[in-house]
């Protein structure tokens, strides 16, 4: 067989590193916690407490400083339950 000059030679291949190639995925800044600090992360943060309970304790305590105090202006709009 008559040897011929290879016209195209073949690509080089180049060897990737598998560790950089992939580095980003898992190199990530950590923000680390102050341990001296007791937090606790609300269980519902998004439900809002019911400002209808908040009300009527304001109303109760308005009441009864009132009924305290002698306020007449007050009492009067306080209706026994």
């Amino acid at each position: 067989m008559k040897k011929r000059k290879n016209q195209q030679p073949t690509p080089e291949i180049v060897l990737q590193n598998p560790v950089a190639k992939f580095a980003h995925q898992f190199n990530k800044a950590h923000v680390f916690q102050d341990k001296t600090q007791y937090r606790r992360n609300a269980k519902h943060r998004k439900q809002e407490a019911s400002a209808n309970g908040f009300l009527r304790l304001f109303a109760e305590a308005a009441c009864a400083v009132a009924g305290l105090v002698g306020a007449s202006s007050v009492t009067a709009l306080c209706s026994p339950q």
